[in-house]
């Protein structure tokens, strides 16, 4: 069995028929997706044993990794594993060790020759374009309420209020269902942009479905979030200064529509079960939230208040009257910035590893799309590299996405195909030459694979 592809149809069982659809309840809940991981790691575990399986070169990400996970865990044997209604330890667990465990054995995926990480990269955008559509598709009947066309069942479960009447998909929450939507948008672009021309109508069709998925999550933060993969994906076929330009005229009309539309970008209504004033208000709490968190950060600046304590560790701060503003509002309400959310939790070292985490993935993936050619794994994984962390940065400004089911799954698997790549790609150097791809003004050459190599460009219809 190859493990990748097995990790890959882990994403979609976890996606599509999760915690929510099926789970053993216990201490620590189990789904059909992580008992399958638990299969894949004690696969993965006996090969590496045998031998059969080689040792991944190691990156320093790769410490960064392990480092931020071993820091939460630190965090959580000092402020206590189980003393909460959400055990910290099974969130570490599920949220951020399983899929640091994920991104590691995406790092193992070069194999002994490399076409299994070709071939799986490719079956990933496969994946993530035929799972987007149907996302897209399910998200649309749930706003248009064609309830009969909405599959699995659960997603239709009123008692399950929260969200009802958006696109929430499968994860049940909008936010989550919008990453995993751009996802497959940004899959559509590079099938797009790597095919004939049938191949380029049918997958320019489903990134417009793609986009109507995204709008029918009625999110604010998935628009940004889909708008900003396809601004930074069509940076790569633009010259430098259409990319100016186009740069310059997107903060002007995004600023003008923000004054003009701003009362009804605030207020429209959304849930079923939530007014357009509730709306308004919802978004009124963010500022209180922060200054919770800053607050919290000046009392512990490096270590935090503890890994999932946060619904604890804040309770005494929301008495505090010296800002003149109603923070016992926000009482009941987790941190809705992941960022923040990091920083309460884990303090300036467990951001800053989070962080630095996220900026070198992001460098790494732009330089793998800008030195490869269409069509060629190094720039398709890059490609959706930059997707996964354009929606996980705009929806983790008003979501604590780290807490939404699969999104980290996602972002840490893609991680550690995109590092795996770019130390392999870098290991070829010595037989990758430079040759013109195609006349652009803002790539008058780039790098390409060597004829024949396992790293080489696929085509497409």
């Amino acid at each position: 069995m190859r493990v990748l592809s097995a990790v890959i149809g882990i994403l979609v069982l976890g996606t599509v028929f999760g915690p929510s659809f099926f789970s053993i309840q216990g201490p620590i809940s189990l789904s059909l997706d992580r008992i399958a991981w638990a299969g894949v790691m004690l696969i993965l575990a006996l090969r590496m044993i045998r031998r059969s399986e080689p040792i991944p070169q190691l990156h320093r990400l790769d410490f960064v990794v392990i480092g931020l996970v071993i820091w939460a865990l630190l965090s959580c044997l000092r402020f206590g594993m189980f003393n909460a209604d959400q055990p910290p330890i099974a969130r570490w667990l599920f949220y951020l060790a399983i899929p640091a465990a994920t991104y590691l054995v995406a790092r193992t995926g070069f194999g002994k020759d490399g076409s299994e990480l070709t071939s799986s990269i490719d079956a990933l955008v496969t994946m993530l374009v035929v799972l987007g559509t149907y996302l897209s598709l399910t998200s649309v009947c749930e706003m248009l309420d064609l309830r009969a066309l909405v599959f699995p069942r659960f997603i239709n479960d009123r008692d399950v209020w929260e969200f009802y009447g958006r696109g929430r998909g499968p994860l049940l929450n909008p936010a989550g269902n919008g990453i995993v939507m751009t996802l497959g948008l940004c899959a559509c672009v590079i099938r797009f942009f790597s095919s004939g021309r049938i191949g380029k109508a049918i997958y320019g069709l489903l990134a417009v479905v793609a986009l109507a998925g995204c709008y029918a999550t009625l999110t604010r933060s998935v628009w940004c979030g889909a708008a900003m993969s396809l601004a930074i994906l069509g940076m790569l076929y633009v010259p430098v200064k259409v990319r100016v330009v186009a740069f310059v005229a997107t903060i002007v009309f995004a600023g003008a529509m923000t004054l003009g539309l701003k009362e009804q970008l605030l207020a429209f209504k959304r849930d079923k079960a939530l007014s357009a004033n509730e709306a308004a208000k919802s978004v009124e709490l963010r500022p209180l939230l922060a200054t919770v968190a800053w607050e919290m950060f000046l009392d512990r600046p490096l270590g935090g208040h503890g890994f999932g304590q946060y619904l604890t560790a804040a309770e005494p701060y929301h008495s505090i009257r010296s800002h003149g503003i109603p923070l016992e509002n926000v009482r009941p309400y987790v941190q809705h910035n992941v960022f923040l959310s990091l920083l309460v939790d884990l303090g300036l070292i467990g951001l800053s590893l989070h962080v630095l985490f996220v900026f070198s993935v992001l460098c790494i993936a732009w330089r793998l799309s800008r030195m490869h050619p269409d069509g060629s794994p190094h720039r398709q994984i890059g490609m959706l590299m930059i997707g996964a962390l354009s929606g996980y940065f705009c929806n983790g400004m008003f979501h604590d996405v780290s807490v939404i089911e699969m999104v980290h799954t996602y972002t840490f698997t893609l991680a550690g195909l995109t590092v795996t790549v770019w130390v392999h790609a870098d290991a070829l150097a010595g037989d990758v030459t430079a040759a013109p791809l195609r006349r652009r003004a803002s790539d008058r050459a780039v790098l390409v694979a060597p004829r024949g190599s396992v790293l080489s460009p696929v085509a497409h219809p």
